[in-house]
């Protein structure tokens, strides 16, 4: 299970590179930058959809999306000097507030072992 989670984890890392290259593409005008969204976000799809074998699918992409949405945000601060106003903190603060109830509410399915389940699965083909 521990695996997914890391896959997991690439996935968001690699979504805040893509996104942050991304916007230092101007537009897909400079190379570099466009080459390295494309890919990390190649490797990002490829380590999510992995995590999704396992991870349940709200827990998957309701960590993915908040915590990359959420990091993005503050990376925007510190990289590109941005500001924040009350209601994007407010807004990034429910974010948050989803994210840990999805944790608690995919603490019960742990009992599952989702990994065997797959394997069973795989074999009734």
């Amino acid at each position: 299970m521990f695996k997914y989670y890391v896959a997991l984890g690439i996935a968001i890392v690699t979504e805040i590179i893509g996104t942050m290259s991304l916007k230092l593409s101007r537009g897909f005008t400079q190379f570099s930058w466009t080459f390295l969204s494309i890919a990390v976000f190649l490797i990002m799809l490829y380590s999510l959809s992995y995590a999704m074998q396992v991870v349940p699918l709200s827990v998957a992409y309701g960590l993915w999306s908040g915590a990359g949405t959420v990091l993005t945000a503050a990376l925007d601060v510190i990289m590109f000097h941005e500001s924040f106003s009350i209601g994007e903190i407010l807004g990034l603060g429910l974010i948050v507030g989803g994210i840990v109830a999805l944790n608690w509410s995919g603490e019960a399915e742990e009992e599952i072992d989702y990994e065997s389940l797959q394997v069973e699965e795989k074999m009734k083909v």
